[in-house]
């Protein structure tokens, strides 16, 4: 099956985007210098005390992830590609001039240093690479694939643009958002990178039960691609960021909001590693009551804020605190019939059944659906059938800004780690800072 969309980081090979690739003189020992996340977030210094973020699986829906790289050792499990065949373990993307997305999105996880010093932010987690595009019917297939094979967070840095649904998600991929957050797994989406060209809604981001994530830079204001939109709850870095490519080359001065999503996931399973118990909705309700606000929260932009790890890892969130991704869910749930199939395995999964997986139940196979159930879903159905349709309406979430050009001033790294600043962090906002 052909990818249909892809939100595209910009790795573009061509001269415009201006790739300047590492050359063995400049490889350090990780973390990379040009992480200024890991000074921002206080990754080594307070975070990998507590956790790497082992005990946890994040799934990547991508084109794939290079499991050959040294910057990937021992970290991929087996997965699926639904498009091609296989299990996952090598990039298909064929999107004109990519790098390999869903390499750069493992990497930017869970990478292990690899010949560059380019790490990953919770490089003790498993990453299962499932391909799959965002077909409506593929898409939904795919997150009940993760969450069967023990998957704690799904992480989907792709966006289309979601007009021509009803309430502006595909009802399978709802349904599938639906029956991962009833096996306690958190959805990751990045919000969108047309912000700066028609700002459409796009999902998975704008699904109730997503955690859809901006893109802010350096001085910790929004990257002006990243989508303004209602549904957009955090937001992270997403700009002057660099990525590792499958060809294990690092590519600098990457930016989009797949890039901030794949960090957000890689802060949740830091957090479920952390506190394995607790539950997804409450990760996510922390994620979000300990932001640091960009503007009014809610902003469009970025949401509640910049996500602030150590803070979501050892902070409640206080009684009262919004928890919009599952007020979404909660409500959308409430206008389904009791009978709706939302926690029942896909009839398509193949592999090992989701009871031979540790804390999941054998899937039920007795009872039958009631008629108006059976009505419902046929109405669903042509819905995705006009739809596909209208796929000319289904834009590539990937129109970028051109880069900032090589040799500019060296970036200070602002601190929105929670507690005292980071010695020798300067802080850069756009409004005077709050109280820690």
């Amino acid at each position: 099956m052909r990818r249909t969309v892809r939100a595209l980081v910009a790795i573009a090979a061509t001269a415009a985007c201006g790739f300047f690739p590492v050359t063995a003189a400049q490889a350090a020992p990780g973390p990379h210098s040009e992480e200024w996340w890991f000074p921002a977030w206080g990754i080594q210094t307070r975070i990998w005390p507590i956790t790497r973020g082992g005990g946890v699986t994040v799934a990547v829906i991508d084109s794939g992830v290079n499991a050959s790289l040294p910057d990937l050792s021992g970290v991929v499990l087996p997965g699926k590609n639904f498009e091609g065949g296989g299990d996952g373990r090598t990039d298909s993307d064929s999107e004109p001039g990519s790098k390999g997305h869903g390499t750069s999105m493992a990497i930017s996880i869970a990478g292990q240093g690899g010949r560059n010093g380019w790490l990953g932010i919770a490089p003790g987690v498993k990453i299962l690479p499932i391909v799959q595009g965002l077909d409506p019917e593929g898409l939904d297939r795919a997150i009940r694939f993760a969450v069967d094979r023990g998957a704690k967070v799904i992480n989907i840095s792709q966006a289309a643009q979601a007009d021509v649904y009803p309430g502006h998600c595909p009802v399978p991929v709802q349904e599938g958002i639906a029956y991962a957050a009833d096996h306690d797994v958190v959805v990751v989406a990045g919000a969108g990178n047309e912000g700066q060209a028609g700002n459409p809604v796009e999902y998975p981001a704008s699904c109730a039960g997503v955690l859809a994530v901006g893109a802010t830079g350096p001085d910790s204001r929004p990257w002006p691609g990243t989508e303004r939109q209602s549904y957009v709850a955090v937001s992270a870095p997403g700009s002057g960021v660099g990525l590792i490519g499958r060809d294990g080359v690092l590519y600098h001065n990457s930016w989009g909001t797949s890039i901030s999503s794949a960090f957000t996931s890689g802060a949740v399973a830091l957090i479920r590693s952390s506190q394995p118990n607790l539950p997804a909705r409450e990760v996510v309700h922390r994620l979000i009551a300990t932001a640091l606000p960009v503007g009014s929260a809610p902003d469009p932009a970025t949401g509640y804020g910049i996500i602030r790890i150590i803070r979501a890892m050892t902070q409640n969130a206080p009684a009262g605190a919004p928890n919009p991704v599952y007020d979404a869910l909660d409500k959308w749930k409430a206008t389904q019939p009791a009978n709706q199939p939302t926690t029942q395995p896909t009839t398509q999964q193949t592999g090992p059944a989701a009871g031979t997986v540790p804390g999941h139940a054998p899937p039920s196979h007795g009872g039958s659906i009631a008629p108006v159930t059976k009505f419902l879903l046929g109405v669903s159905a042509v819905v995705v059938v006009l739809a596909v349709g209208a796929v000319a309406l289904v834009r590539r979430s990937r129109r970028r800004r051109p880069p900032p050009p090589p040799g500019g001033p060296p970036i200070t790294p602002p601190s929105f780690g929670g507690g005292a600043p980071d010695h020798g962090a300067q802080r850069t906002f756009s409004r005077p800072p709050g109280p820690e």
